[in-house]
């Protein structure tokens, strides 16, 4: 198995093998994303007029982590940006990486609606990898075989609608395995 693309940097830098994820609703109502006692980001939200979940996808930022190894989106929540060397900082986990990834997420979001998110791996289209695979020309997830990028999405997905039927829920990945799984929150 490849190591992962942080597995030369300080510890503080690496994604942790193991990383458990929780979306918790809290007493304002809203669904926050908690790793251990720290909230990440703002409250999640669709951002759009159409009410239709988008507020879960940074799952798909955890499942690139699981899986692929790369995620500048989710290294950045979790302040693990790669800050010992400055290359690796502004080209790839800062600014331009960032909004790359959010495009595909978006993007990919976008043609699953098509296809019940992606209930069938089969629906995820050799053309839409090779799309992805150019957006990210350039990086070091380049290097990524179609079948991992499947995988991620596909993996994505299947916690995306786990996560959109029960509203909250642990997110559980494991990157040596290249897992990522839902886990029901006791007396949800």
């Amino acid at each position: 198995m490849e190591k992962p693309f942080d597995y030369t940097f300080p510890e503080d830098e690496k994604f942790p093998d193991k990383i458990k994820i929780e979306f918790v609703q809290r007493s304002s109502g809203r669904i926050h994303m908690k790793y251990g006692d720290v909230f990440l980001g703002d409250p999640l939200t669709d951002n759009h007029k159409d009410r239709d979940n988008y507020r879960y996808h940074d799952v798909f930022h955890i499942s690139y982590t699981a899986i692929l190894h790369w995620s500048p989106v989710f290294r950045a929540l979790l302040k693990r940006k790669r800050k010992s060397k400055p290359d690796f900082d502004e080209n790839e986990d800062s600014g331009r990486a960032i909004v790359v990834e959010e495009g595909i997420s978006a993007w990919i979001f976008n043609q699953a609606k098509e296809y019940n998110y992606f209930v069938n791996q089969k629906d995820i289209s050799t053309k839409l990898i090779k799309n992805v695979q150019l957006f990210v020309k350039g990086y070091e997830v380049e290097n990524c075989p179609p079948a991992l990028w499947k995988k991620a999405i596909y993996e994505g997905f299947k916690v995306f609608r786990e996560l959109t039927t029960h509203k909250v829920g642990i997110i559980n990945i494991d990157l040596t395995e290249r897992s990522i799984e839902f886990e029901k929150i006791k007396n949800e």
